[in-house]
């Protein structure tokens, strides 16, 4: 049984170019700028983030609270999360140097393993309408501190 039909929001082709920009923006300088810089290098934008968020709370939640028929005063506190979600992973991302290439023991000494952890590239996220901004960044955030690229689309019935 069909309940209805939701039309596409976006073509097929909008998203090919969408995911190709951000794509292109991921191999910018070779790399260097997003996918290949250093945990310590990201965990920098994501608190400049941090700092934004912060400094734009007030906004944010009113947009928040009328976006989801939501109280001021607990969608303030979303606010706080968001930031607090951001912090924590850049945290997480400094940490990452430290793992890179890290070696791994094993109980042969004829063999050597090493975990390397790089980026896949560009991650598509569907985020519900409702809490669009915590729950956005919680999942744009794991991947964008690791130094992979993300689009969202705002999914609501």
């Amino acid at each position: 049984m069909v309940a209805g039909d939701i039309p596409a929001a976006a073509t097929k082709e909008d998203i090919d170019i969408a995911v190709k920009a951000a794509g292109r923006a991921l191999k910018r300088g070779e790399g260097k700028e997003w996918a290949s810089s250093s945990g310590a290098h990201r965990a920098k934008y994501l608190r400049v983030i941090v700092a934004k968020v912060t400094e734009k709370k007030d906004k944010f939640a009113k947009l928040e609270a009328i976006d989801c028929v939501k109280p001021l005063d607990e969608v303030a506190w979303d606010m706080d999360d968001v930031a607090g979600c951001f912090e924590y992973n850049a945290n997480l991302a400094e940490a990452l140097d430290a793992k890179r290439n890290a070696p791994v023991n094993l109980t042969m000494d004829t063999f050597k393993f090493h975990i390397i952890r790089e980026p896949i590239g560009v991650v598509g996220l569907i985020t519900p309408w409702n809490y669009w901004y915590l729950r956005l960044a919680n999942r744009l955030v794991r991947h964008e501190r690791i130094g992979c690229g993300a689009l969202s689309h705002s999914f609501s019935l």
